[in-house]
């Protein structure tokens, strides 16, 4: 990956508000491929102790979708057509980590996957479709 998508992958992580609130942290960015950690807190977690689905899903499309990004000209954005997630087991641990990867890169359309980890315990795969679109800005 160029230095030039690099550091604009890096500023819309940085000006994301639900990747921050979320705490996901990116710690590899490669052409086609994106890792990240977050870390679970109380109110991500149902009665039992264990992380609600919602959150894994908002993970695997934010990292999926990044992984597609890595893939998309600067002058075009990418948006979630379709996602599906595919729950392994619970996880019960105090964070996640997710790697993201891009199957199929195209012109208008990307297909990415997404593999969650929970203490090194795969709890979730998720596939997305994304739509490769003007920036809405």
């Amino acid at each position: 990956m160029d230095p030039k998508t690099e550091e604009r992958l890096r500023e819309r992580v940085a000006r994301n508000p639900y990747v921050n609130f979320l705490g996901i942290e990116f710690t590899k960015i490669e052409e086609g491929i994106v890792e990240a950690r977050m870390p679970l807190t109380d109110e991500q977690k149902q009665y039992s102790g264990v992380s609600h689905g919602g959150v894994l899903a908002a993970l695997a499309d934010t990292i999926a979708g990044f992984a597609a990004y890595t893939m998309t000209p600067l002058d075009k954005d990418v948006l979630t057509a379709e996602m599906k997630i595919s729950f392994l087991r619970a996880a019960w641990g105090k964070e996640l980590t997710a790697k993201g990867y891009v199957i199929k890169p195209g012109r208008n359309i990307h297909f990415s996957e997404c593999d969650i980890y929970c203490d090194d315990k795969q709890v979730a795969k998720a596939s997305g479709t994304f739509c490769v679109v003007r920036p809405q800005v």
